[in-house]
């Protein structure tokens, strides 16, 4: 069955409405490291339509480890890559333990942007921070191949924040 990652923005409270409104829904509310002041909303679903006005939407077209629901400190790495590129990259994710035993691993996905299909993102969900800092430093997994301008990497990092007390 395929599973779909839908994500978006906005400010704590904007989001926070939004899970008030969908609290049958298992909706994440996520901060990006880099700037405390920006928040997203994360859901895991087989269902392709978003519950958000402004989705993106990501299909995953691979992962490992505990994938039965999204959890843990995450790390987005984003990279374009044309057709033959990308499935090279799936049958060296795919051939890959990536992490598993790795302490604090929790579970890896490949997403593919389903308005763009040469957006490809490897995402990791980890205890903490440190662990993923730790299997980096170490990681026969290297992304430096891809370093190259052509492939546009980029990263973000994400912790869970709370929700406050919902209205129920």
């Amino acid at each position: 069955m395929t599973e779909y990652i839908h994500e978006t923005f906005g400010s704590r409270a904007v989001l926070q409405n939004i899970r008030n409104q969908n609290l049958q829904r298992e909706l994440l509310l996520m901060r990006d490291d880099a700037d405390r002041q920006r928040y997203e909303l994360l859901e895991k679903t087989t269902d392709e339509q978003s519950v958000f006005a402004m989705p993106t939407t990501y299909k995953i077209l691979s992962s490992h480890g505990e994938t039965e629901e999204l959890r843990g400190w995450m790390n987005f790495t984003s990279l374009t890559l044309n057709d033959l590129e990308r499935d090279n990259f799936l049958r060296r994710y795919n051939n890959e333990t990536f992490a598993i035993g790795t302490q604090g691993f929790i579970s890896s996905y490949v997403l593919q942007r389903a308005d763009n299909n040469h957006e490809i993102v490897i995402l990791s969900t980890w205890q903490l921070k440190k662990n993923w800092t730790d299997w980096q430093a170490n990681s026969n997994f290297s992304l430096k191949r891809y370093e190259h301008s052509q492939y546009n990497l980029r990263t973000k990092q994400l912790s869970f924040a709370a929700f406050t007390k919902q209205n129920i």
